[in-house]
């Protein structure tokens, strides 16, 4: 049952106040000069599941919409996060060295299910086992195939793996349409196939408010990886350019950017829902479209920012490091298994989760990579 806090104000400036804290002694200036290295990857997606994570917190697990606000109204900027590094990494690869669809399957598609079954049927087991709580076996099987329709905070065995079935059908369908001469169309066909089904619900997917508002992002992770893309043989102007702006511009000129973008996603984010922009609702005729366009447009200020600091952060590089381990383990942990809220202040709880976060997800991470080994040696 949701948990109900008294001292909000107070524990969000606590949990604001150490995270940034904590955000700034882990700076180290950039010893890369790459336009868009897995270093910056990382850190997106560690800011990505911070997001989830925090809204999570806010909408779900506590009683009080106001706690780690503003922390946790942009959640669906970390989903969109996601998904844009999925199609973004999935694009280059496939770019550098291409794959046939059996071979992308097993490379890329075996990854995502080999964690997402430990930490299911730990799941599962535990459930059974400490709390009685029983799942219909039809419901084990469809779980296991990765098929969740719903996302019913208390009552699913993990809520959040709606978007463990989104996912998994960018992947599915990713090497049938990719097309290493023409990406873009790729983007475009898995962009319409998404918004069909997030508008028109053949699956009767119960909860499918959710998957209409990341229709795109995946694609547009596609889009950016073949603007970006480099070969020996021929010269991209653009990332030249970009490079030469970020590793030569002033200081100020960056900074000014930087302040800029940040400030537009606090703006949007308070100011990005249908009701706000009536207008372009009706233009585009459902409100939701709005959301998605909001988040996008934050999503791409935080790559942006992102992309032109000249300082790393190790903290959200260690949480986007272990960024889909935190994913699969921590709504379940903290909705059935708290053991930090009932006996703790709420701003110490949230800090502690965060950091049994990283360490579970670190053994979760040991135990997945031998056996993915074993599992690799044998199909």
């Amino acid at each position: 049952m949701p948990i109900t806090i008294t001292n909000v104000f107070e524990s969000n400036i606590i949990v604001i106040a150490v995270l940034l804290a904590v955000f700034f002694l882990s700076l180290r200036k950039t010893e890369h000069s790459d336009l868009f290295p897995v270093y910056i990857t990382q850190e997106l997606k560690g800011l990505g599941i911070l997001l989830v994570v925090f809204s999570h917190i806010c909408y779900l697990l506590v009683t009080n919409s106001g706690f780690l606000y503003p922390l946790s109204i942009i959640a669906g900027v970390g989903v969109d996060l996601f998904l844009f590094m999925s199609g973004y990494g999935l694009t280059v690869g496939m770019l550098k060295k291409p794959l046939p669809v059996v071979a992308f399957y097993k490379r890329r598609l075996i990854k995502i299910f080999i964690p997402f079954w430990v930490a299911l049927t730990f799941f599962f087991v535990a459930d059974a086992s400490w709390l009685h709580i029983y799942y219909p076996f039809s419901y084990i099987v469809e779980s296991m195939l990765g098929w969740f329709p719903t996302a019913r905070g208390y009552e699913d065995v993990n809520s959040p793996f709606w978007y463990i079935t989104w996912t998994i059908m960018f992947y599915a369908l990713f090497p049938l349409f990719f097309s290493a001469a023409r990406p873009w169309l790729t983007a475009i066909i898995l962009a319409i196939i998404a918004t069909v089904l997030g508008m028109w619900n053949p699956f009767d997917l119960q909860d499918n408010w959710l998957h209409r508002l990341h229709t795109i992002a995946f694609s547009l992770g596609i889009v950016f990886a073949w603007l970006l893309i480099e070969t020996k043989e021929k010269e991209n102007r653009l990332v030249t350019y970009l490079k030469y702006f970020r590793n030569e511009s002033t200081g100020m000129m960056r900074k000014v950017i930087i302040g800029f973008m940040l400030l537009f996603v606090g703006y949007t984010a308070t100011h990005g829902t249908a009701s706000d922009w009536p207008n372009l609702a009706a233009f585009l005729g459902h409100g939701y479209f709005v959301e998605q366009i909001a988040a996008v447009l934050m999503m791409f200020a935080f790559i942006i920012a992102f992309s032109l600091k000249r300082l790393d952060s190790k903290f959200l590089s260690i949480f986007g490091v272990y960024s889909y381990e935190i994913y699969l383990l921590h709504w379940p942990l903290m909705s059935r298994y708290d053991i930090f809220f009932g006996v703790m202040p709420a701003w110490m709880a949230v800090l502690s989760w965060l950091l049994a976060f990283v360490v579970l997800s670190w053994l979760l991470q040991k135990i997945i990579t031998p056996l993915g080994m074993w599992i690799d040696s044998r199909i």
